[in-house]
């Protein structure tokens, strides 16, 4: 394997006679920019996730029948407000370390009072109008809003879904739009993200369930979930596939160059350890196994549980490994051999 990465890298470089330097030692994208892509694309998914559960199978009673406090809620009822909660803080937590990141108010400020037609402009939007509308659905379970009819809990988690689905895209379409990285701008960029980021919620949601009381329903849910994370991972390993594929069999120097960090060079390890390995083949290969055959309830949460913190861990190491990845070393043309046009 190693001389096989050798010769592929060397055919890279000899065919595009380039050279490598890196960029005086800063990137477009620093480590806030990465968490703000995991958290924002963790929290969204896992927003979209728990409303879409409650408005198809759990059903979480409002108005005159709320509950009077989320200890009174059944098991079911509380694996979906807790992860509610967990999505609203990924998501706040990803949305400060993009302010942290702009690093001045009036970028903030210019961004909602003078909105222009880019991708960061409504991915900013959609940002906040998806933690305000998380911020109301943990506030009718944790709070005791009688006056909250059921049908307008409802339209609201309608609506976090769709916001949801903005921003987990969003998080993919900021990198495929940015200037000057090859690297990102495949139309593959923003949809393994979001299919990350689906996975990453269906984990938030496996997690909370295994904290839950032991309940029929509980675990009916985790089941139920853990099928729709592997068709999602199914998906993603396609996604994936393609997408570094394509990127190392370009006819861009650059782009080729940015896969061969990820196929055999200094990031070789985050793509194939931490995104590979610990985020698709062992999360697949668990769930799989519970699919075949029938296990203890306890047993099979607990295995589930650990599943979806390996994706979580796989979730971050991607956007890490893309993220640096694209911010590849300059290529410039070697020198012309002097001796080749010394005229004698």
């Amino acid at each position: 394997m190693a001389a096989f990465c050798g010769i592929l890298t060397g055919t890279v470089h000899g065919v595009w006679g380039v050279t490598a330097a890196r960029r005086g030692g800063e990137g477009m994208f620093g480590e806030l920019v990465v968490g703000y892509l995991f958290l924002g694309g963790v929290g969204a998914g896992a927003l979209a996730m728990s409303s879409l559960f409650d408005l198809a199978w759990v059903r979480t009673p409002f108005g005159a029948s709320a509950r009077a406090s989320v200890d009174e809620a059944l098991p079911a009822e509380r694996t979906i407000s807790f992860g509610l909660l967990a999505g609203l803080a990924a998501l706040v937590l990803g949305a400060l370390f993009l302010l942290f990141d702009l690093g001045r108010i009036d970028r903030v400020e210019a961004l909602f009072l003078r909105p222009s037609a880019t991708y960061l402009t409504v991915g900013s939007y959609a940002l906040a109008a998806l933690a305000l509308l998380g911020a109301f659905l943990a506030a009718v379970r944790f709070a005791y809003l009688p006056s909250i009819a059921r049908s307008v809990v409802r339209a609201v988690e309608a609506l976090t879904v769709l916001a949801g689905i903005v921003v987990m895209l969003y998080t993919g379409l900021l990198l495929q739009d940015a200037a000057g990285v090859a690297f990102w701008h495949s139309p593959l960029v923003p949809v393994l993200f979001a299919l990350s980021s689906l996975s990453c919620g269906a984990a938030v949601l496996l997690i909370t369930a295994f904290f839950a009381e032991p309940d029929e329903r509980v675990d009916r849910m985790a089941r139920m979930l853990a099928r729709i994370d592997a068709a999602v991972i199914v998906l993603e390993v396609a996604a994936a596939a393609l997408f570094a594929g394509l990127a190392l069999a370009s006819a861009h120097p650059a782009e080729s160059a940015s896969a061969m960090r990820l196929a055999c060079g200094d990031l070789a390890a985050w793509w194939w350890g931490g995104f590979v390995l610990c985020g698709l083949v062992i999360p697949l290969a668990v769930e799989a196994a519970l699919f075949l055959r029938r296990r203890d309830a306890q047993v099979v949460r607990a295995a589930l549980a650990v599943a979806a913190a390996l994706v979580l861990v796989g979730g971050f190491s991607m956007r890490s490994a893309v993220v640096e990845t694209g911010m590849h070393r300059d290529l410039a043309l070697e020198e012309p051999n002097a001796q080749a046009f010394r005229l004698d």
